[in-house]
């Protein structure tokens, strides 16, 4: 089980130091988070799902 972890781990920091990580590349904090949630929906292939939520939430806003 801790294998299967630090594997997924491993993985994961690959990942990111390949996507976005590099020359000339500079991100904030927040951009960086948002751009790793998108590769993740496109990734799982829930991309439409989740640009279906997005623009549903925009026409029928939930209240609080």
């Amino acid at each position: 089980m801790i294998s299967d972890i630090s594997a997924v781990e491993s993985l994961i920091r690959q990942v990111v130091n390949l996507r976005m990580k590099g020359n000339s590349k500079f991100w904030l904090q927040n951009n960086a988070e948002i751009m790793l949630h998108l590769r993740c929906q496109w990734i799982a292939k829930s991309w439409d799902n989740f640009c279906d939520s997005i623009f549903n939430s925009f026409i029928k806003p939930q209240t609080a």
